[in-house]
């Protein structure tokens, strides 16, 4: 069985980091290639990064994710509007955040 979850713990350090620094987003690929994945997983562990970020009423870290084409989340991404005016406001607030680097246990 796939632990998304152990996916996700992974993961945040990479997105956490990134926001603190104010790095652009990452495509799906640049980071499934960090951790060795194929790009299609990353909307699994996504998922358990937005709705830990929706239950806490944090900006949606998962917005730093991108796809490579379209410069905007995709279609499970819930953070925002999927366009790049609410994209940006998005990430601005993901920015602002400061945002713990440990991995968290989902």
């Amino acid at each position: 069985m796939i632990n998304h979850r152990k996916r996700a713990s992974k993961v945040w350090p990479i997105l956490a980091r990134r926001a603190l620094n104010k790095d652009k987003p990452l495509t799906y690929g640049e980071l499934c290639n960090k951790i060795g994945l194929h790009p299609r997983s990353a909307r699994y562990f996504l998922s358990v990064i937005q709705i830990y970020c929706n239950k806490r009423k944090l900006p949606p870290l998962q917005a730093l994710v991108v796809n490579k084409k379209t410069g905007i989340p995709g279609e499970g991404y819930k953070g925002s509007g999927r366009n790049q005016k609410e994209h940006i406001e998005a990430l601005k607030k993901v920015y602002f955040y400061k945002w713990p680097i440990k991995a968290l246990v989902f």
